[in-house]
């Protein structure tokens, strides 16, 4: 996920459901009318609110007149409102003109009536807010911390909204965020896992909205215009397209008309419909390698996975943890402990709304790529025919079960856990995909495996240096 927040400190996110809910395992008139707070805090550097835990939820859930879906938790232990407005407005809605969701969200930071780019960004400052804001695939989200105290959270949601509902869009802006994309573009290219990864979504999701570059190509970002960004602002942020989630030190009276008061400033518009599932995407078994100069080889295999609302999400991301994720586990036993052929390598299936990809990463030798490549396969296919043990699930639900408090351990987290339920239609409970893991047998999770993943149907993409092709070396005894 791109993240174009201004302030270099931000909470990282986790971008599958259920790590999200494990959080180890793998956040004008008034500004301008301002009168000095009789708060004795006056920023939001020095709260730390990451140690409050135990917390008694209630997830309030409504939805505005204007279609806006709204999630919210009150706490009261520090003087801290949490705020997020999430668009379905990500770069498989960029259609014919690949780059315009990224572009478009950057341009919120460039100003509105009567405040140019630095002006905001100082009034904020003066309030003690934070804002931040990311783009990926599938979303836009904007994200505001204020303080508490009435008069300055008023101030900073307004500026907020106006910020996010009304930006100005000046063509001289455009030009610059232009040029910036441009030289994004380029340093993307010096990226070897990010080139990876592009080349492997090319292949795997090949005339589904998926397959197209989050930040676009020098063509399509040379054909963008003022009008195109504007008219996709108008559409994909609009408060029907949005879900707003709020967690803090606010009554859910306040919290209830700052919703409205969001939803009513956001432009009106129907719902834009669900990207198509790529679920059931046909997909050929290929390998696609990219010529880099590098010390090692990028290698990543994938085949389609599932949305997070469907019955088997559950049983494929546990089977994630089991074959590649933390810890101990299959891939880095074969790979690393018995044959020395990479430090990591890792399963993992990202949260998307039409079903993410179920992802094996790794670097080698480029000497040895095919080889290990060829290990990767066997691997899996070993692991299809026999499923998991008892040990191997014991252990990773105890790593679950373990983690299930730190999903409240914070309102960060907390409003992590808020924006998925809220994006993916998941149901109103923290833990609900971690008590659905506490039931998964070894004989579901074969069953689930072997359903949606084959042997023989991986896409591949490496990218690193052609060169002479060696034996793997002999298993470690």
């Amino acid at each position: 996920m791109t993240d174009l927040s201004p302030t270099p400190t931000r909470p990282s996110r986790l971008r599958t459901a259920l790590s999200a809910l494990i959080v180890s395992l793998t956040l004008n008139a008034a500004a301008q009318a301002l009168e000095p707070v009789s708060w004795s805090l006056t920023t939001l550097q020095h709260l730390d609110d990451s140690q409050i835990a135990n917390r008694a939820l209630k997830i309030h859930a409504w939805t505005t007149h204007e279609g806006t879906g709204v999630l919210f938790i009150e706490t009261r232990e520090v003087p801290v409102v949490d705020i997020s407005l999430r668009f379905s407005a990500g770069s498989s809605r960029d259609e014919d003109m690949p780059g315009r969701a990224t572009m478009t969200l950057k341009l919120l930071h460039q100003g509105i009536d009567g405040k140019d780019a630095q002006t905001l960004a100082d009034t904020f400052d003066q309030l003690g807010a934070q804002l931040t804001s990311s783009v990926d695939k599938d979303e836009v989200r904007v994200n505001l911390r204020t303080l508490s105290d009435p008069h300055t959270r008023r101030a900073a949601v307004e500026l907020f909204t106006q910020r996010v509902s009304k930006p100005t869009f000046a063509s001289a802006a455009t030009e610059r965020i232009k040029a910036t994309a441009l030289n994004e573009l380029k340093l993307a290219r010096q990226t070897p896992a990010s080139v990876t990864q592009q080349a492997l979504h090319a292949q795997l999701y090949a005339g589904h909205p998926y397959a197209s570059a989050q930040a676009g190509n020098e063509q399509s970002i040379a054909q963008i215009e003022v009008e195109h960004l504007r008219a996709f602002h108008q559409k994909a942020y609009s408060a029907s397209n949005a879900v707003l989630v709020i967690v803090g030190d606010i009554s859910l009276d306040d919290a209830t008309n700052l919703s409205i008061a969001v939803s009513q400033a956001l432009p009106q518009g129907p719902k834009l419909a669900a990207i198509p599932l790529a679920t059931g995407i046909a997909t050929r078994p290929a390998h696609v390698h990219v010529e880099a100069l590098s010390g090692q080889t990028h290698i990543m295999l994938a085949q389609p996975g599932v949305p997070a609302n469907h019955p088997d999400y559950v049983a494929l991301q546990v089977a994630s943890l089991l074959f590649g994720g933390s810890g101990n586990n299959r891939l880095i036993n074969e790979l690393r402990h018995k044959r020395g052929l990479t430090y990591s390598a890792a399963s993992a299936m990202p949260l998307w709304e039409a079903g993410g990809p179920w992802t094996i990463s790794l670097q080698t030798d480029p000497a040895l790529q095919d080889a290990t490549i060829k290990l990767v396969k066997e691997v899996f296919a070993q692991w299809l025919r026999e499923g998991p043990t008892e040990q191997e699930l014991a252990a990773v639900k105890r790593r679950l079960a373990g983690n299930l408090p730190l999903t409240s351990a914070s309102n960060a987290q907390m409003l992590e856990q808020l924006l998925i339920i809220g994006a993916h239609g998941l149901p109103r409970n923290f833990d609900a995909l971690v008590m659905q893991a506490q039931q998964l047998t070894p004989q579901r999770i074969k069953a689930v495996i072997n359903r949606y993943l084959k042997a023989d149907q991986w896409v591949v993409t490496s990218l690193g240096p052609t060169t002479a092709q060696r034996p793997l070396p002999a298993p470690a005894p």
